[in-house]
Order: C-alpha cells, then sequence, then structure tokens
C-alpha cells in the first residue's frame, strides 16, 4: 500500500507547524548524534527472560518470514527526555510485499519475534548497575501524526538489558545492541497500517542545554526509511515517512517531528517484524479396515484457534458410554492398522479391551498412559480446547484415537465393553 503524494504535501506543513510548537516547550530533549562502532547481538526470549549474548539457535518447528523491515540502520542514534516522559510512535505498513520486504506474501499475521538496536549508557547489570531500560508499543491502524483510531497490541517494558561499563550519557560513554525478542505466546498483529513506539524509561547523567531536560539513559538506534543518503521525506515501500511522532507526556502528541539534515531520511526508529510462515491446517482420518463403528471427528488443528473433537457411537450399548482421546504423532500401518490384545502392553491397569479384536485397531501410536484433557467425555458431546499460540506447535504432525467404555448389546460385532475409535490426525498449521 502506498500513501498519496498529498500525504506528503499536509505531512510537510505539519512538519513545520509541530516542530515551532515543540521549540517552545522545555519538556522535551530529542537530539540525534552520529555512532561509528559495530553493534552487538543480543536475543531475549521473553518466555523465560532469558538473555542471550550472540545469535540465538532454535529448533522451532515453525518457519518464519520478515513482514516488515526496517533496519537500515544509518548510522545515527536519537535520544529523548527520559524517565517516562517521553515516547516515539513510528508508522509505516506491514505486509506490503514491497520494499525491502519485496516477495514477501505472508498472511499469518502471527508476530514470533522482533528486531532493532538500541544503545545505552547505564551502567551493567552484571557490574553492579541497572542496565538499559526501555518500553515497546505496537499499534494496528496507526497513521502518521497520530490521528486515525488504532488498536493496542502489546506493550511491554524490558528492564536489566545488557549497557555501558559506566553509567554515563548520551554525551559520554554508551554501547549498542542489536536485540532480536522472541514472543510466547506469539502476538496476533494484522497487516496494513501500524505503529510502534519507543518509551523512554531510564535516565542518563546530566542535563541538556538549553532546555534543561534530563536525557534518558536508553534510547533507540535510527534507520533510514528509503535512503541513507537521499532527500528527507520521501515515501518508501513500507509507507514509512521520514518522521517520528513525539508524545510527551507518552498520551499527548507534542509534536511529529524529522531531524530535518539536507540528505538521508534517517528519522526513524529500527524495527524488523518476524511472522510465522503461512502454514494451512490439514486434517485426516481413517476408519482401520474393517472400519471402526465408532467415529472420531474433529477439526482442523491451527495455533491460536478453537479445536473440536466428538466421538459418535456406532454399536448399541446397554448403558451410556464415554470416551477418552489419546494423541500420538504418526500413523500406525494405514490403513489398516494392527490389532492389539486384550490387556494392551503398557496401558494403564485394568485396561480390558474384551477377547475379540475386532474394534480393536490401533490407527495412531497414542501412549496409553497419557490420556489428553479429553476424559470421559459422554458419548455423542464435544471436547473443546484452545491450542495455544507458540510457533513450536506449527507444522507438527499429529494424529488421535479414542477409547471408547460402555457395555455393549450382547451379539454385537466383537462383545467387549471398550474399543478404540478410528483415527484424526493433520498438520498443525498458522490458519485453517
Amino acid at each position: 500500500m502506498m500513501v498519496p503524494k498529498k500525504s506528503l504535501i499536509l505531512a510537510g506543513a505539519a512538519l513545520a507547524l509541530f516542530g515551532a510548537a515543540s521549540s517552545a516547550q522545555s519538556q522535551s530533549g530529542k537530539v540525534f548524534a552520529r555512532y561509528n562502532k559495530p553493534l552487538k547481538s543480543l536475543s531475549l526470549d521473553l518466555e523465560t527472560g532469558t538473555i542471550t549474548r550472540g545469535p540465538q539457535v532454535s529448533n522451532r518447528k515453525g518457519n518464519t518470514v520478515i513482514d516488515f523491515d526496517n533496519i537500515d540502520l544509518g548510522g545515527f542514534v536519537g535520544v529523548d527526555t527520559g524517565n517516562g516522559f517521553c515516547k516515539w510512535v513510528d508508522s509505516g505498513f506491514k505486509g506490503t510485499g514491497t520494499g525491502r520486504t519485496a516477495g514477501v506474501n505472508n498472511n499469518s499475521d502471527l508476530m514470533d519475534s522482533i528486531i532493532f538496536a538500541y544503545c545505552s549508557a547505564k551502567l551493567m547489570p552484571g557490574s553492579g548497575g541497572p542496565g538499559g531500560s526501555l518500553g515497546l508499543h505496537f499499534y494496528e491502524g496507526y497513521t502518521i501524526f497520530g490521528g486515525a483510531a488504532t488498536t493496542s497490541v502489546c506493550h511491554f517494558t524490558l528492564t536489566g538489558l545488557p549497557a555501558n561499563t559506566a553509567s554515563s550519557s548520551f554525551f559520554g560513554g554508551f554501547n549498542c545492541f542489536f536485540i532480536r525478542i522472541f514472543f510466547s505466546p506469539l502476538k496476533c498483529f494484522a497487516d496494513g497500517p501500524i505503529g510502534y513506539g519507543f518509551k523512554f524509561l531510564d535516565q542518563g547523567t546530566g542535563t541538556l542545554n538549553p532546555q534543561g531536560a534530563i536525557l534518558a539513559g536508553t534510547w533507540p538506534f535510527l534507520a533510514c526509511t528509503v535512503s541513507c543518503s537521499g532527500a528527507i521525506l520521501q515515501l518508501d515501500g513500507q509507507g514509512m515517512v521520514d518522521a517520528i511522532d513525539e508524545y510527551c507526556p507518552p498520551s499527548f502528541l507534542l509534536a511529529t517531528f524529522t531531524f530535518g539534515t539536507t540528505s538521508g531520511s534517517f528519522t526513524s526508529v529500527s524495527m524488523a517484524i518476524d511472522e510465522v510462515e503461512d502454514q494451512t491446517a490439514t486434517l485426516t482420518s481413517c476408519p482401520g479396515i474393517p472400519p471402526a463403528l465408532d467415529l472420531l471427528t474433529s477439526n482442523a488443528a491451527a495455533v491460536g484457534c478453537d479445536w473440536w473433537a466428538t466421538v459418535t457411537g456406532g454399536l448399541t450399548r446397554t448403558k451410556g458410554g464415554t470416551w477418552t482421546l489419546y494423541f500420538g504423532n504418526t500413523g500406525v500401518a494405514k490403513p489398516s492398522g494392527f490389532d492389539i490384545g486384550q490387556f494392551p502392553k503398557g496401558s494403564p491397569a485394568g485396561t480390558n479391551l474384551g477377547t475379540s479384536k475386532n474394534g480393536r485397531r490401533l490407527l495412531c501410536n497414542i501412549d496409553g498412559n497419557n490420556p489428553s484433557g479429553c476424559a470421559n467425555i459422554p458419548l455423542g458431546s464435544g471436547c473443546h480446547s484452545v491450542i495455544p499460540k507458540k510457533i513450536g506447535l506449527v507444522c507438527n504432525v499429529w494424529c488421535g484415537q479414542a477409547v471408547v467404555v460402555g457395555g455393549v448389546q450382547a451379539g454385537a460385532q466383537g462383545g467387549g465393553n471398550t474399543r478404540l475409535s478410528g483415527s484424526i490426525g493433520g498438520i498443525l498449521g498458522t490458519h485453517k
């Protein structure tokens, strides 16, 4: 999606207006500077709180793709008043498949991780300091100047981040880092206009004159929206312009600003959004040969979605029957399966599958010692759950069978009071 040229004209007018308003405020202390040192690499798992130095090795089954890419670092960093008084919100379009995301066609909208760069002048936690602190905010429907209705997707606070070798300030010594943050559970983040905010939570040493504002001790690394050597206020393929909305305090839009250099569109907060690659959930069933008379059915399984299963009895029973679902990860000699005995090895004590093997055909490598949460459900009734939003589940192969218990009418096929249903299975996806 592209922003019309008219928007750029409005942008220029608004920037001039808001710039004047900003200069009259003493609370805002925004400033930028060049940084030429190499950045260190970090990763943070929000589920465990573990920070890893260097790239993180992951065995996650699902693949990911970058659906928004704004980490073309321009060599500049920017800061504003600290202590939680100011927040910068950058805007663009996610899911365009153009610009730095050319060729990407991803619709899962499940945010797995983000990548951005930050700098901090705070003393490292390992040296007895607090480390860096910052807040991150993500919005759907956000546009530049903060004028559109928005939906808050998520926001969180990071503290104790790797930082500097001594307590300092923006004008003293500081270190800069690339960090990748993994979400668990995955975050649903719709394509289209988006905003992402950086809140300045801590404070460095010293003040900024003549405004007198105490600058933050941790701040973002800036990125180029179009070209690090091009003219300012250009429009890029992800709907970004060379401007940031400044909120001081965080609920009040104080200004929309650009650093206003004659070349280089670097008034942009670095950020890349990594999503789970699309995987359509699949569903298959296998009744076995001869077919099981008790029928297990379900819908396809996708992360973050409702999942239902039910068993319909195919035999006349002398009393009400119940079913319990067991899961496995592969089919067994489909379509015929193989027969199991009256007392299956490894099954819970008291399991009795009767003397005849008819209806006792194993079609999934279920573990009889580990029933699912669908246990002792009346025949004909369903069992419901919500699949967790975890990337480790995507692309996993699964299968299931139910053990059905209930007195069977005399003379019914095979006799016995306990039977296996047919099996179901599939690949767990991002959508159905």
